[in-house]
Protein backbone atom coordinates (compact mmCIF):
# COMPACT_ATOMS: atom_id res chain seq x y z
CA UNK A 1 0.00 0.00 0.00
CA UNK A 2 3.07 2.11 0.69
CA UNK A 3 4.33 1.66 -2.54
CA UNK A 4 0.86 2.77 -4.26
CA UNK A 5 0.53 5.94 -2.42
CA UNK A 6 4.07 6.81 -3.52
CA UNK A 7 2.53 6.28 -6.81
CA UNK A 8 -0.26 8.49 -6.83
CA UNK A 9 1.88 10.80 -5.43
CA UNK A 10 3.43 10.94 -8.86
CA UNK A 11 0.71 10.32 -10.99
CA UNK A 12 -1.80 12.68 -9.68
CA UNK A 13 -1.84 16.09 -11.94
CA UNK A 14 -4.46 17.53 -9.08
CA UNK A 15 -2.09 17.16 -6.28
CA UNK A 16 -1.68 20.48 -4.29
CA UNK A 17 1.68 19.23 -2.42
CA UNK A 18 5.17 19.21 -3.42
CA UNK A 19 7.28 15.93 -3.34
CA UNK A 20 8.96 17.74 -0.51
CA UNK A 21 5.93 17.96 1.07
CA UNK A 22 4.52 14.77 0.67
CA UNK A 23 7.98 13.26 1.73
CA UNK A 24 8.41 15.05 5.08
CA UNK A 25 5.84 13.05 6.83
CA UNK A 26 8.45 9.66 5.80
CA UNK A 27 11.46 11.60 6.67
CA UNK A 28 9.75 12.21 10.80
CA UNK A 29 8.82 8.78 10.62
CA UNK A 30 12.58 7.79 10.37
CA UNK A 31 14.49 10.19 12.26
CA UNK A 32 12.05 8.74 15.37
CA UNK A 33 14.33 5.39 14.91
CA UNK A 34 17.47 7.33 15.88
CA UNK A 35 19.28 5.74 13.13
CA UNK A 36 22.15 7.79 12.38
CA UNK A 37 25.07 7.82 9.16
CA UNK A 38 28.20 6.93 10.15
CA UNK A 39 30.83 9.47 9.77
CA UNK A 40 33.99 8.95 8.63
CA UNK A 41 37.41 10.58 9.72
CA UNK A 42 39.87 12.38 6.64
CA UNK A 43 41.83 8.73 5.52
CA UNK A 44 45.63 9.04 4.88
CA UNK A 45 45.51 6.94 2.46
CA UNK A 46 43.81 8.07 -1.03
CA UNK A 47 42.23 4.86 -1.92
CA UNK A 48 40.93 4.39 1.74
CA UNK A 49 39.44 7.69 1.18
CA UNK A 50 37.71 7.32 -2.08
CA UNK A 51 36.23 4.07 -0.96
CA UNK A 52 34.73 5.21 2.33
CA UNK A 53 33.37 8.24 0.44
CA UNK A 54 31.33 6.46 -2.38
CA UNK A 55 30.27 3.86 0.28
CA UNK A 56 28.87 6.45 2.42
CA UNK A 57 27.39 8.08 -0.35
CA UNK A 58 26.13 5.50 -2.53
CA UNK A 59 25.18 2.31 0.03
CA UNK A 60 24.39 4.38 3.76
CA UNK A 61 22.92 6.94 2.78
CA UNK A 62 20.11 5.07 0.95
CA UNK A 63 19.77 2.28 3.60
CA UNK A 64 19.69 5.34 6.63
CA UNK A 65 16.64 6.23 4.93
CA UNK A 66 13.16 5.07 5.71
CA UNK A 67 11.85 2.15 2.88
CA UNK A 68 9.53 4.34 1.23
CA UNK A 69 12.10 7.61 0.41
CA UNK A 70 14.38 4.35 -0.54
CA UNK A 71 11.94 3.34 -3.60
CA UNK A 72 11.92 6.76 -4.53
CA UNK A 73 15.61 6.81 -5.07
CA UNK A 74 15.92 3.36 -6.68
CA UNK A 75 12.70 3.64 -8.44
CA UNK A 76 13.24 4.52 -12.29
CA UNK A 77 10.09 5.77 -12.33
CA UNK A 78 10.25 8.83 -9.96
CA UNK A 79 13.91 9.35 -11.15
CA UNK A 80 12.93 12.76 -13.38
CA UNK A 81 10.61 13.98 -10.66
CA UNK A 82 13.27 13.33 -8.06
CA UNK A 83 16.05 14.70 -10.14
CA UNK A 84 13.65 18.05 -11.28
CA UNK A 85 12.52 18.25 -7.50
CA UNK A 86 15.33 17.33 -4.76
CA UNK A 87 14.25 16.86 -1.59
CA UNK A 88 15.95 16.10 1.61
CA UNK A 89 15.67 13.40 4.40
CA UNK A 90 16.58 13.11 8.10
CA UNK A 91 18.39 10.42 9.70
CA UNK A 92 19.36 10.92 12.80
CA UNK A 93 20.07 14.66 13.19
CA UNK A 94 21.61 14.56 9.59
CA UNK A 95 20.01 15.97 6.61
CA UNK A 96 20.60 14.33 3.35
CA UNK A 97 19.71 14.94 -0.12
CA UNK A 98 17.28 12.34 -1.63
CA UNK A 99 18.47 11.51 -5.69
CA UNK A 100 18.40 9.40 -8.02
CA UNK A 101 20.08 6.36 -7.78
CA UNK A 102 20.30 2.69 -9.78
CA UNK A 103 20.47 0.02 -7.33
CA UNK A 104 22.03 -2.44 -9.76
CA UNK A 105 25.52 0.04 -8.84
CA UNK A 106 25.31 0.16 -5.12
CA UNK A 107 28.87 -0.55 -3.81
CA UNK A 108 29.61 -4.24 -2.03
CA UNK A 109 30.75 -5.62 0.57
CA UNK A 110 33.76 -6.96 -1.25
CA UNK A 111 34.50 -2.80 -1.96
CA UNK A 112 34.45 -2.69 1.54
CA UNK A 113 36.79 -4.88 2.36
CA UNK A 114 39.08 -3.62 -0.09
CA UNK A 115 39.14 -0.27 1.62
CA UNK A 116 39.94 -2.18 4.88
CA UNK A 117 42.85 -4.08 2.89
CA UNK A 118 44.01 -0.81 2.07
CA UNK A 119 44.41 0.91 5.21
CA UNK A 120 47.70 1.87 6.18
CA UNK A 121 47.85 4.43 9.06
CA UNK A 122 46.10 4.52 12.25
CA UNK A 123 44.10 7.48 11.18
CA UNK A 124 42.78 5.19 8.50
CA UNK A 125 41.69 2.74 10.69
CA UNK A 126 39.66 4.57 13.02
CA UNK A 127 37.02 4.39 10.25
CA UNK A 128 36.79 0.81 10.96
CA UNK A 129 33.83 1.54 13.69
CA UNK A 130 31.42 3.62 11.37
CA UNK A 131 32.46 1.53 8.31
CA UNK A 132 31.35 -1.89 10.13
CA UNK A 133 28.17 0.07 11.76
CA UNK A 134 27.17 1.47 8.01
CA UNK A 135 27.64 -1.85 6.79
CA UNK A 136 25.28 -3.29 9.33
CA UNK A 137 22.96 -0.64 9.05
CA UNK A 138 22.76 -1.64 5.34
CA UNK A 139 22.25 -4.95 6.16
CA UNK A 140 25.61 -6.61 4.51
CA UNK A 141 26.38 -9.10 7.26
CA UNK A 142 30.38 -9.59 7.38
CA UNK A 143 30.41 -13.50 8.23
CA UNK A 144 32.37 -14.68 11.52
CA UNK A 145 35.62 -15.60 9.23
CA UNK A 146 35.57 -12.15 7.45
CA UNK A 147 35.75 -10.51 10.95
CA UNK A 148 38.64 -13.03 11.61
CA UNK A 149 40.69 -10.92 8.76
CA UNK A 150 39.52 -7.68 9.87
CA UNK A 151 41.11 -8.38 13.54
CA UNK A 152 44.61 -9.87 11.44
CA UNK A 153 44.65 -6.88 9.52
CA UNK A 154 44.12 -4.75 12.46
CA UNK A 155 47.13 -6.54 14.20
CA UNK A 156 49.85 -6.57 11.42
CA UNK A 157 49.22 -2.08 11.02
CA UNK A 158 49.13 -2.34 14.82
CA UNK A 159 45.75 -0.90 14.67
CA UNK A 160 44.52 -3.16 18.01
CA UNK A 161 43.35 -0.21 20.04
CA UNK A 162 40.37 0.81 17.23
CA UNK A 163 39.02 -3.10 17.58
CA UNK A 164 37.82 -1.82 21.16
CA UNK A 165 35.98 0.68 19.90
CA UNK A 166 33.89 -1.39 17.53
CA UNK A 167 33.24 -3.91 20.62
CA UNK A 168 32.34 -1.63 22.35
CA UNK A 169 29.78 -0.59 19.78
CA UNK A 170 28.74 -4.06 19.22
CA UNK A 171 25.19 -3.49 18.70
CA UNK A 172 25.66 -0.97 15.84
CA UNK A 173 29.24 -2.48 14.35
CA UNK A 174 28.51 -6.33 15.13
CA UNK A 175 32.01 -6.99 16.63
CA UNK A 176 30.48 -9.10 19.39
CA UNK A 177 33.02 -11.05 22.28
CA UNK A 178 30.73 -14.62 22.27
CA UNK A 179 32.19 -16.11 19.14
CA UNK A 180 35.55 -18.54 20.23
CA UNK A 181 37.44 -17.96 17.17
CA UNK A 182 37.10 -14.36 16.96
CA UNK A 183 38.25 -13.88 20.44
CA UNK A 184 40.93 -16.65 20.02
CA UNK A 185 42.37 -14.02 16.70
CA UNK A 186 42.30 -10.89 19.12
CA UNK A 187 44.55 -12.52 21.80
CA UNK A 188 46.52 -13.99 19.33
CA UNK A 189 47.30 -10.71 17.49
CA UNK A 190 47.95 -9.22 21.51
CA UNK A 191 50.33 -12.12 21.74
CA UNK A 192 51.84 -11.24 18.70
CA UNK A 193 52.18 -7.17 19.46
CA UNK A 194 54.17 -8.08 23.07
CA UNK A 195 56.37 -10.35 21.16
CA UNK A 196 57.14 -8.15 18.37
CA UNK A 197 58.51 -5.68 21.27
CA UNK A 198 60.38 -8.66 23.09
CA UNK A 199 58.35 -8.96 25.88
CA UNK A 200 59.08 -5.74 27.01
CA UNK A 201 58.56 -1.60 27.11
CA UNK A 202 55.41 0.29 26.15
CA UNK A 203 53.97 -2.13 23.29
CA UNK A 204 54.15 -5.10 25.62
CA UNK A 205 52.32 -2.79 28.53
CA UNK A 206 49.75 -1.71 25.94
CA UNK A 207 49.09 -5.54 24.78
CA UNK A 208 48.40 -6.05 27.99
CA UNK A 209 46.05 -3.45 29.01
CA UNK A 210 44.45 -4.50 25.71
CA UNK A 211 43.92 -8.01 26.83
CA UNK A 212 42.40 -6.71 30.39
CA UNK A 213 39.96 -4.12 28.48
CA UNK A 214 38.70 -7.04 26.59
CA UNK A 215 38.34 -9.65 29.30
CA UNK A 216 36.29 -7.12 31.07
CA UNK A 217 34.47 -6.35 28.21
CA UNK A 218 33.28 -9.68 27.57
CA UNK A 219 31.62 -9.48 31.15
CA UNK A 220 28.82 -7.20 29.43
CA UNK A 221 25.72 -7.73 28.37
CA UNK A 222 26.20 -7.24 24.89
CA UNK A 223 28.98 -9.77 24.95
CA UNK A 224 28.23 -12.17 27.19
CA UNK A 225 28.35 -16.44 26.94
CA UNK A 226 26.11 -17.95 29.44
CA UNK A 227 27.40 -21.56 27.94
CA UNK A 228 30.46 -22.01 29.72
CA UNK A 229 31.73 -24.64 27.43
CA UNK A 230 31.63 -21.97 24.42
CA UNK A 231 32.64 -18.80 26.68
CA UNK A 232 35.86 -17.34 24.95
CA UNK A 233 36.46 -15.69 28.29
CA UNK A 234 37.43 -19.12 29.92
CA UNK A 235 39.48 -20.80 27.49
CA UNK A 236 42.92 -21.20 28.09
CA UNK A 237 43.76 -18.91 25.28
CA UNK A 238 42.30 -15.97 26.98
CA UNK A 239 44.01 -16.90 30.19
CA UNK A 240 46.92 -18.24 28.94
CA UNK A 241 47.92 -14.40 26.92
CA UNK A 242 46.83 -12.78 30.00
CA UNK A 243 49.09 -14.87 31.96
CA UNK A 244 51.89 -13.87 29.32
CA UNK A 245 51.21 -10.32 29.20
CA UNK A 246 51.47 -9.85 32.89
CA UNK A 247 54.52 -12.34 33.82
CA UNK A 248 56.43 -10.49 30.81
CA UNK A 249 55.37 -6.99 32.95
CA UNK A 250 56.76 -8.27 36.06
CA UNK A 251 59.76 -9.37 34.59
CA UNK A 252 60.67 -6.68 32.38
CA UNK A 253 59.11 -3.63 35.10
CA UNK A 254 58.82 -5.32 38.48
CA UNK A 255 62.48 -6.96 38.42
CA UNK A 256 60.28 -10.13 38.25
CA UNK A 257 58.11 -9.57 41.63
CA UNK A 258 54.38 -10.55 41.59
CA UNK A 259 53.52 -7.16 43.11
CA UNK A 260 49.42 -7.52 43.40
CA UNK A 261 49.63 -11.52 43.08
CA UNK A 262 48.33 -10.81 39.77
CA UNK A 263 50.64 -13.37 37.81
CA UNK A 264 50.10 -15.98 40.20
CA UNK A 265 45.75 -15.42 40.07
CA UNK A 266 46.39 -16.19 36.39
CA UNK A 267 48.52 -19.02 37.13
CA UNK A 268 45.93 -20.85 39.04
CA UNK A 269 43.01 -19.42 36.69
CA UNK A 270 44.73 -21.07 33.72
CA UNK A 271 44.72 -24.26 35.25
CA UNK A 272 41.59 -24.40 36.72
CA UNK A 273 40.53 -24.25 32.68
CA UNK A 274 42.65 -26.52 31.46
CA UNK A 275 40.36 -29.03 30.34
CA UNK A 276 38.55 -26.41 27.91
CA UNK A 277 42.07 -26.37 25.83
CA UNK A 278 43.12 -27.63 22.33
CA UNK A 279 45.71 -29.68 23.83
CA UNK A 280 44.80 -33.27 23.13
CA UNK A 281 43.06 -33.50 19.68
CA UNK A 282 45.13 -35.20 16.88
CA UNK A 283 45.04 -33.05 13.76
CA UNK A 284 46.53 -33.94 9.88
CA UNK A 285 45.19 -30.82 8.58
CA UNK A 286 47.89 -28.42 8.48
CA UNK A 287 45.52 -25.48 8.33
CA UNK A 288 43.87 -26.96 11.87
CA UNK A 289 47.43 -27.72 13.11
CA UNK A 290 48.81 -24.48 12.17
CA UNK A 291 45.46 -22.69 14.68
CA UNK A 292 46.14 -25.10 17.11
CA UNK A 293 49.92 -23.20 17.10
CA UNK A 294 48.57 -19.96 17.03
CA UNK A 295 46.05 -21.20 19.97
CA UNK A 296 48.53 -22.70 22.55
CA UNK A 297 52.44 -20.67 21.66
CA UNK A 298 51.14 -18.19 23.85
CA UNK A 299 49.79 -20.15 26.51
CA UNK A 300 53.03 -21.98 26.76
CA UNK A 301 55.19 -18.52 26.43
CA UNK A 302 52.75 -17.67 29.58
CA UNK A 303 53.72 -20.10 31.45
CA UNK A 304 57.41 -19.85 30.60
CA UNK A 305 57.53 -16.64 31.73
CA UNK A 306 55.17 -17.28 34.36
CA UNK A 307 57.59 -19.74 36.20
CA UNK A 308 60.26 -17.20 36.22
CA UNK A 309 57.98 -14.66 38.54
CA UNK A 310 58.62 -14.59 42.16
CA UNK A 311 55.38 -15.70 44.25
CA UNK A 312 54.76 -18.19 41.21
CA UNK A 313 58.22 -19.71 41.30
CA UNK A 314 57.87 -19.38 45.04
CA UNK A 315 54.60 -21.32 45.32
CA UNK A 316 55.55 -25.17 45.11
CA UNK A 317 51.56 -26.46 44.12
CA UNK A 318 51.42 -23.75 41.21
CA UNK A 319 54.75 -24.32 40.06
CA UNK A 320 55.19 -27.93 39.71
CA UNK A 321 51.47 -27.94 38.12
CA UNK A 322 52.73 -25.51 35.70
CA UNK A 323 56.05 -27.19 34.88
CA UNK A 324 54.35 -30.51 34.36
CA UNK A 325 51.90 -28.61 32.03
CA UNK A 326 54.45 -26.51 29.94
CA UNK A 327 56.39 -29.65 29.48
CA UNK A 328 53.88 -31.53 28.05
CA UNK A 329 52.44 -28.66 25.69
CA UNK A 330 56.24 -27.98 24.86
CA UNK A 331 56.52 -31.56 22.99
CA UNK A 332 52.85 -30.89 21.55
CA UNK A 333 54.41 -27.44 20.33
CA UNK A 334 57.58 -29.21 19.04
CA UNK A 335 56.38 -32.20 17.30
CA UNK A 336 53.45 -30.16 15.52
CA UNK A 337 56.01 -27.30 13.93
CA UNK A 338 57.48 -30.61 12.33
CA UNK A 339 54.34 -31.52 10.57
CA UNK A 340 54.83 -28.11 8.58
CA UNK A 341 54.38 -29.15 4.35
CA UNK A 342 57.60 -28.35 2.41
CA UNK A 343 56.08 -24.98 0.97
CA UNK A 344 54.70 -23.83 4.54
CA UNK A 345 58.57 -24.61 6.08
CA UNK A 346 60.13 -22.59 3.02
CA UNK A 347 57.06 -19.46 4.06
CA UNK A 348 56.28 -20.15 7.56
CA UNK A 349 52.53 -19.19 8.39
CA UNK A 350 51.24 -17.41 11.88
CA UNK A 351 51.50 -20.37 13.65
CA UNK A 352 54.52 -21.89 12.55
CA UNK A 353 56.39 -18.94 12.85
CA UNK A 354 55.80 -18.38 16.49
CA UNK A 355 56.57 -22.11 17.22
CA UNK A 356 59.70 -21.38 15.80
CA UNK A 357 60.69 -17.95 17.50
CA UNK A 358 59.73 -19.96 20.65
CA UNK A 359 61.60 -22.88 20.06
CA UNK A 360 64.43 -21.14 18.89
CA UNK A 361 64.37 -19.34 22.12
CA UNK A 362 64.71 -22.48 24.32
CA UNK A 363 67.43 -24.44 22.30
Amino acid sequence: MAQNAVGRLFRSHNATTTLRQSVGSFTQQRSASGRALPHFRTADTIEVEEALDRLREELFVPFGVGVRQRRLMFRQKYAEKLAQEPVTASVGDEEVTLRPMNPHTLPTKNEAFEAIAHMKTYNDWRNLSPLLSGLKMSNRIVKPSRMEWIVRKAGEADALGVLLGCARRAKITGMRLNDVDLVQRIFFELHRKAQRAGFQGVEASKALSFARQFTEMMESPDHVEHDITRDPKRRPFVIGTLLELAAARALSEFEGKDLKGEVRVYAQRLLACWKLGNFDREEKDWVAIDRMLQENVPILTGMKLALQVKGVSSDRTVSLSLKSHSDKLATLVANQAKLAPADVQANPSLGLQQARILLEEQS
